[in-house]
């Protein structure tokens, strides 16, 4: 069974760091004379690190218009652990003059400020490693995607392109990264797959008899769709493979939509 990151890191914290940095200090004579207030003070050590690791650290990542939220909210542990400093209890010979920090207390501020440090660096770091993997798990779907088009696309068109003007030079165009033709007044646009789109200088029924005519179905005035994108259709839109959006079939060309579906089904 495979342990996440952040859980490991809580593990080693939890099970080796923290117990590590208490034990720098006369743990267990303290034990002896305060049993209750150390154990209270340990717990609230986990709560600690808890808190920066899991919340304020994945804040500290997502921008600088969170770092006052996370001061404020470390200022906040600050007070309530200055409040458990002070509570009076009785270590004996922890003061060698009467103005200096007793020992207990410097050790528990001590372990604060480390436990809120890691917990904020851990918290942080794991969090960019988060956004990494899940943005590499994006990159690898969408790969797959694209994969999957291709060879669907090959299957339909195999290497057959269309060769149109955009601007000033020509763009050739494989049908099988063809989305869908978009009309734009006198102009066509060819949304293509992992491509910026191409607006060409033809109009949308120009460019539709380039096209090999059984591949190709006009479904609105505005719209020419690839056949074999066609996931889902209705009288009302059509959804294709690789497009988000459904896009609408116009009155005019319900028939046909109609057509292709009951074909669809007798296959």
């Amino acid at each position: 069974m495979k342990i996440k990151q952040s859980t490991l890191t809580d593990i080693i914290f939890c099970v080796l760091v923290m117990p590590g940095m208490m034990f720098l200090f006369p743990l267990g004579e303290w034990m002896l004379w305060h049993p209750w207030y150390v154990t209270a003070f340990i717990l609230w050590m986990y709560v600690v690190y808890f808190v920066c690791r899991r919340v304020l650290g994945a804040l500290l990542w997502n921008g600088r218009k969170w770092i006052g939220m996370v001061a404020g909210a470390v200022f906040l542990l600050g007070v309530v652990n200055f409040g458990l400093s002070l509570t009076p209890v009785d270590f004996p010979q922890e003061s060698t003059r009467p103005e200096a920090l007793e020992l207990y207390q410097r050790a528990m501020w001590l372990l604060f400020i480390a436990t809120v440090s890691f917990g904020l660096v851990a918290g942080a770091l794991l969090s960019r490693i988060k956004v990494l993997e899940e943005g590499t798990a994006g990159i690898r779907e969408e790969n797959r995607t694209l994969a999957t088009l291709g060879h669907l696309g090959s299957q339909a068109f195999g290497n057959d392109t269309i060769s149109v003007k955009s601007g000033y030079r020509d763009v050739s165009v494989p049908l099988s990264h063809i989305q869908y033709i978009e009309s734009r007044n006198n102009y066509a646009c060819l949304h293509i797959d992992n491509r910026d789109d191409v607006l060409t200088q033809i109009s949308l029924k120009d460019l539709l008899e380039r096209l090999p005519s059984k591949k190709f179905m006009r479904i609105h005035r505005s719209y020419v769709v690839p056949l074999w994108r066609i996931s889902a259709s209705s009288v009302t839109e059509v959804s294709l493979i690789g497009v988000p959006e459904p896009l609408p079939v116009g009155r005019s060309y319900k028939e046909n939509v109609k057509k292709f579906s009951c074909k669809s089904n007798k296959s």
